[in-house]
């Protein structure tokens, strides 16, 4: 996947469009971050997992206060996150910090 590739496409198809972002969005926010903004929060995510490899993956869980992301790589905890307006960089830095500390091993 290429920088300019549209991340969406690597999950789900031309057709779904936003489709496959649907189990990660948290409608309980869409008062301060609606559905437009979480899109542009997750894509970039999205982006980048593809980027690190099919080892990491991101799951989205319903808890009582909205939903919970935890990123993965290989079944293991890497962190969870919350969905707010640092999402991107939260997981970005996530990723980032494994790989850097998996480097040193």
């Amino acid at each position: 996947m290429n920088k300019d590739d549209n991340p969406i496409e690597a999950f789900g198809s031309i057709e779904e469009g936003n489709e496959p972002l649907q189990p990660y969005m948290d409608p309980t926010l869409f008062d301060s971050i609606d559905k437009q903004a979480q899109i542009e929060l997750l894509t970039p995510v999205f982006d980048s997992i593809t980027l690190a490899g099919a080892d990491y993956d991101l799951k989205a869980q319903d808890s009582a206060t909205g939903k919970r992301y935890t990123l993965l790589k290989e079944e293991k905890v890497i962190d969870v996150f919350v969905m707010d307006t640092t999402l991107t960089d939260n997981v970005l830095n996530a990723i980032k910090e494994h790989k850097e500390s998996e480097d040193e091993l």
